[in-house]
């Protein structure tokens, strides 16, 4: 039988995931992206000497399928991760910590053991709820979306244990306020083991990027315009590249891109409900700076989290020491100052002198020798850093997986990937990838011809 025909728009996270799944199970794979490299908002910048990774490069052993997904690709030069030492600010003071057990949270500066005890009756809360906290099928939480991360804290363990140790582990990857962040999002993070000692990878992520994109037919500058389902089955679309406009059509196409280029894509193919659930899909705007270093401030990479504050602009802090065949150069360090969601949210329009002004001002608090200390300094905007999960965001998703299965039912051969279905982090979102390339699969039937790479 020939190969079943299927179309990947964007070379994100999620879309590089599913066009590598697709194409291991035999698919004839198209990807399309409209800028000139892949990568998405996970696309880093390089300035003199320096690649400066918007969200650090960080990772944990938490992290299986992207780890995995590096070990297929054969990137030696990534792995195996560099360690990470977490420390926490506190009164103008950085305090390394270990939070992976209860004698590690009670030891984070601002949380007695008295306090710390009460986590004891986190695990039977965990096994109350039982296998509806799945970090790889979200919409099984909607009955938990009813609370925020603060409330739930705040009852059972107390208001100190939300600002040092729940916050930060949310924030780390999603910039979120926990007064409006969802319970689920933490419950996540925490049955996903989020909080396994940190690591770093080690060289550029644009090598990844590059090799799953030049492994797969993938057509760079090219932007997906219309999508629309054929009467007989299967998808039309129209591609513009080189000022000039074409028509396409596949079995199936996947839609990776964030939730308003999906609604722009392919509006008129959707439901009510999905229309409306897409529709409210909110981003945290993400501003961070990055401030390469004549020397570095320590030997080892170091991540500095900052517990919320009112007013207080840094969510954290990422020392990089220079290595050879990094990302920075040998004998020189970056910093990647990052800012919480409100401020970067109040201040995205600023002007780049404010924003370097306003966050290395904070860092000085604790490293007064970053005054001086920078070679070049480089503000990074994401208008759509990073999907919310606020309270209401699992309903939200459970409705739409059902409505999807249904279409899915009806013969509708579009699919959707993307963090905002699964959650914040490059782990979830490449989960949704292959989430979106099992269901094509189980749809479609898997396809007599082999790919090169597939094992």
């Amino acid at each position: 039988m020939p190969a079943k025909q299927v179309a990947v728009v964007g070379a994100g996270i999620a879309g590089l995931g599913a066009a590598w799944r697709l194409a291991k199970r035999g698919f004839q794979v198209s990807l399309f992206e409209s800028e000139q490299r892949p990568g998405g908002r996970a696309r880093p910048v390089a300035r003199e000497g320096f690649t400066i990774e918007r969200s650090g490069a960080i990772v944990s052993a938490a992290d299986k399928a992207l780890l995995s997904w590096i070990g297929e690709l054969d990137l030696p030069d990534l792995l195996p991760p560099r360690p990470v030492v977490r420390a926490l600010a506190h009164r103008d003071q950085v305090q390394a910590i270990d939070a992976r057990g209860l004698l590690g949270i009670a030891r984070i500066p601002g949380i007695r053991i008295h306090q710390a005890l009460r986590l004891l009756r986190l695990p039977r809360l965990i096994a109350r709820y039982g296998n509806r906290i799945d970090p790889e099928r979200p919409e099984l939480a909607a009955s938990l979306d009813d609370r925020s991360l603060e409330d739930f804290g705040r009852l059972y363990f107390g208001a100190r244990i939300v600002e040092h140790w729940m916050g930060p582990l949310v924030t780390r990857t999603s910039l979120y306020d926990t007064r409006e962040a969802s319970r689920v999002l933490f419950l996540h993070r925490y049955v996903d083991r989020a909080g396994e000692r940190l690591s770093m990878l080690r060289s550029s992520t644009q090598e990844l990027m590059d090799r799953v994109a030049s492994s797969i037919p993938a057509s760079l500058g090219a932007r997906v315009m219309r999508v629309e389902s054929r009467s007989g089955g299967g998808v039309c679309f129209s591609v513009r590249e080189d000022q000039r406009e074409r028509s396409a059509e596949v079995d199936a196409i996947v839609l990776a891109v964030p939730a308003p280029e999906a609604v722009e894509l392919a509006g008129a193919e959707f439901s009510f409900v999905e229309r409306d659930v897409l529709e409210k899909v909110r981003y945290a705007p993400g501003l961070s700076l990055a401030v390469a270093l004549r020397r570095p401030f320590h030997s080892h990479p170091q991540q500095i989290q900052f517990p919320d504050r009112e007013g207080w602009p840094l969510e954290s802090v990422l020392l990089e020491p220079g290595v050879e065949g990094g990302r920075v150069p040998t004998g020189r360090g970056l910093a990647l100052l990052r800012a919480t969601g409100r401020w970067s949210k109040a201040y995205f329009d600023a002007p780049d002198e404010t924003v370097s002004k306003e966050l290395i001002e904070a860092l000085g608090t604790i490293f007064p020798r970053i005054h001086g200390a920078g070679i070049f300094t480089e503000v990074l905007r994401e208008k759509r850093a990073v999907p919310r999960f606020d309270v209401g965001r699992y309903r939200a998703i459970a409705d739409f997986t059902r409505v999807q299965a249904d279409a899915r039912r009806r013969g509708r051969r579009i699919y959707f990937a993307g963090d905002y279905l699964m959650g914040p982090g490059w782990n979830a979102a490449l989960r949704s990838g292959y989430r979106a390339a099992a269901d094509v699969e189980e749809d479609l039937g898997g396809s007599a011809v082999t790919w090169a790479g597939s094992e």
